[in-house]
């Protein structure tokens, strides 16, 4: 394998994966098309409602298929979003947008990563992960950033040709994809790799179909068995999510916020391009990080609530300074975490586990997504900011007591 060239296309697909103009003005779209805060905030709970159900499944999936495959396949349910979110006469196509868009993005989320991690340790350059996966969430998140600076042409356009914008793009991930290779660094990989062309890549085919409720039954009893042996694992799974948790909302009710502030609506996207750039500073930060994970994670957690509850306020400076420190925080949860769980992680399950982190984040977002958008809509969008970031402060304090009690090994990694 040429690691130089299989990075260089993962970083291509990451970038065409991350430039969604469609991110930083949806909820406008959607208000435009008679839809209230409410409903878009239903709109978003269908989608992680979706994740939440399929997250796992599709990391499965991935370890069992292969990767690359099931990149390919998340690049086809891209498209299939964009198409449904363009037509009109029928709420329930938002909705099927939205399903599209979840399952897109979990057969992604996991996959990537492990396709990125076990890439780096075929070659023997394992160690290099932190860096190289630091690198690709600054594409993704200068990709974001130039994406939100697109947005009053998105606005401009209008939503239909905004989303076939999409659609293209999802095609170009697919064509990114075509050229990695599957990394082979277990005998099931070995297997899989060795018979997927030709004659006995047929047989292997007809015998993974014969197999497969029992391979899917041991899969899932083998992940089932890591999850149980590793419990601390899990709470650092839930800290990550509950730090991403704020920054999807921001951006969400960010829009509507910024208009009633008095920013122009036709350039939404101008102020929230310096957000995901923050995020890209706190991956930065994170490669440098030599201090403990616990501690780092719980001094993000009191900052993120802060910073989010300083989105609240009606002085743009101070708004976007709130969004940007929420986003710095979680942008170095992402590198730190990902690094210190994948070196417990095997191969034949990467994929799963990883899932499993962006499960627990759709586990929060079912709950957080409808109760926060019914919130600003009896109430006001900054008192919806109030609540998520009351609710993280008390979410990170029940956490970090948690973790005491039951590991009782504070001072350690």
């Amino acid at each position: 394998m040429n690691i130089k060239k299989q990075m260089v296309r993962m970083y291509l697909y990451e970038a065409a994966l991350s430039f969604r103009m469609v991110d930083a003005v949806w909820v406008i779209f959607l208000l435009e098309r008679g839809f209230s805060l409410a409903q878009a905030g239903i709109a978003e709970g269908v989608y992680h409602i979706t994740s939440m159900i399929f997250e796992v499944p599709s990391g499965m999936a991935a370890d069992l298929f292969g990767r690359k495959r099931t990149l390919i396949l998340s690049g086809i349910a891209g498209i299939c979003s964009a198409i449904f979110m363009t037509l009109e006469g029928w709420t329930g196509f938002v909705y099927c947008s939205m399903i599209f868009s979840a399952l897109a993005l979990n057969l992604a989320s996991g996959t990537e990563e492990a396709l990125v991690y076990d890439s780096l340790l075929e070659a023997g350059r394992e160690d290099n992960y932190k860096k190289v996966w630091a690198n690709s969430s600054l594409i993704a998140r200068t990709a974001s950033a130039f994406a939100c600076a697109a947005s009053p042409v998105a606005i401009m356009m209008g939503f239909k040709y905004t989303y076939y914008i999409s659609a293209f793009l999802c095609f170009c991930t697919i064509l990114a994809v075509s050229g990695v290779k599957e990394p082979v660094v277990t005998k099931r990989q070995e297997m899989r790799s060795r018979n997927s062309n030709g004659k006995s890549g047929k047989c292997q085919q007809q015998q993974i179909k014969a197999e497969l409720g029992n391979r899917l039954k041991k899969h899932i009893i083998e992940t089932g068995g890591f999850i149980k042996n590793h419990p601390k694992t899990m709470v650092k799974l839930f800290a990550n999510a509950a730090l991403a948790c704020p920054c999807y909302l921001i951006m969400m009710y960010l829009q509507e916020h910024l208009v009633n502030c008095g920013w122009p609506k036709s350039f939404i996207g101008i102020p929230m391009l310096v957000i995901p750039l923050a995020g890209a500073l706190g991956t930065r930060i994170a490669v440098k990080n030599k201090s403990g994970l616990s501690k780092a994670l719980l001094i993000c957690g009191v900052i993120s609530g802060v910073g989010t509850c300083l989105v609240g306020s009606s002085a743009l400076i101070i708004v976007l300074c709130g969004a940007c420190v929420q986003r710095i925080c979680e942008g170095f949860a992402e590198i730190v975490v990902s690094e210190n769980v994948n070196k417990d992680f095997t191969s034949d399950h990467r994929a799963t586990l990883v899932s499993v982190d962006s499960m627990c984040y759709s586990v929060l977002m079912v709950i957080a997504s409808p109760v926060t958008g019914f919130w600003g809509d009896h109430y006001s969008v900054k008192a919806a900011f109030y609540l998520l970031g009351g609710g993280l402060l008390l979410g990170t304090a029940a956490v970090g007591l948690i973790y005491h009690v039951m590991f009782r090994d504070w001072q350690r990694k």
